[in-house]
């Protein structure tokens, strides 16, 4: 009888007793067989590894997936070395006088100048009468300045988180009474908290739509409007980075969905982009 070639090769493996010769474990196996037995491993080990690296606290080591309030200490941490390390450098400049004063090695000048002498004199005689006018104009005309009564902000170990990714369309302009940024981005984008803090407004207004107002440390408020939804509540707590919203305000075809962002340190309102770096 003619062989058929189109059987397929097929192999056994068989586990024979040594001693006895019986046969412990017999199998049949094709080459389709053992290339989906390999395939089924590779996919299990893949599962596994996946499984590891990105479900377990393992990914926080990874490059991309670093935590961002740990992002945030660490970047507060850098600023506090970098403060501690310029206290000691001017600490150890002191201290080298110091010690040069007490070993007798420090020269001291002692020869003043005619320049200097008359200066001297000039200070101690006290400001003139052209001087005092100018004064007494100038605290008249800022008697009333807010800016004057409020000190400038402190941003020392803050890290401000930009709210939105896109384009700035319309900046900040105190004169015109637009107190914030517009920010065009797609719609149903997050929206971050640039800070730490606690809501202590969320809701939807007629003209606004849904509107959010943080309060942040260091006297600082962020408050972004023209938003589709609200992701928290009045008197959520928020971290910076957290998404707070989406934008993209449903006021017809034609609108282009942004976000209204606007900064306010005591009651008196900043430019953000002299504090978050938005491109």
């Amino acid at each position: 009888m003619a062989k058929n070639k189109h059987n397929k090769p097929s192999y056994r493996l068989t586990i024979l007793n040594d001693n006895t010769l019986d046969t412990e474990y017999t199998t049949r196996f094709t080459r389709l067989k053992v290339s989906l037995m390999l395939g089924g491993f590779v996919v299990v080990v893949c599962f596994l590894f996946y499984v590891i690296l990105f479900a377990t606290p393992i990914r926080h080591i990874l490059p991309g997936y670093l935590d961002p309030e740990l992002k945030q200490q660490m970047m507060v941490d850098a600023f506090r070395m970098d403060s501690l390390s310029e206290q000691l450098d001017k600490q150890e400049h002191y201290l080298t006088l110091v010690r040069s004063m007490v070993s007798g090695t420090y020269v001291m000048d002692t020869t003043l100048s005619m320049d200097t002498l008359a200066a001297r004199q000039e200070a101690i005689a006290g400001p003139s009468e052209a001087e005092k006018q100018f004064r007494a104009q100038y605290e008249e005309s800022e008697k009333y300045n807010l800016s004057m009564i409020v000190p400038k902000p402190s941003t020392d170990g803050l890290l401000f988180y930009p709210p939105l990714k896109g384009s700035i369309d319309s900046l900040f302009n105190e004169k015109e009474q637009h107190y914030g940024i517009d920010i065009m981005a797609p719609r149903r984008q997050p929206v971050l908290s640039v800070l730490d803090g606690r809501v202590v407004f969320a809701g939807y207004t007629q003209t606004d739509g849904y509107v959010v107002m943080i309060q942040h440390n260091n006297d600082f408020i962020s408050v972004y409007r023209e938003m589709s939804e609200s992701l928290k509540n009045t008197g959520s707590q928020v971290k910076a980075g957290e998404p707070i919203a989406f934008v993209g305000r449903d006021t017809g075809k034609e609108a282009r969905p942004h976000l209204h962002f606007e900064l306010w340190y005591k009651g008196l309102p900043l430019n953000p982009e002299d504090y978050i770096l938005f491109q």
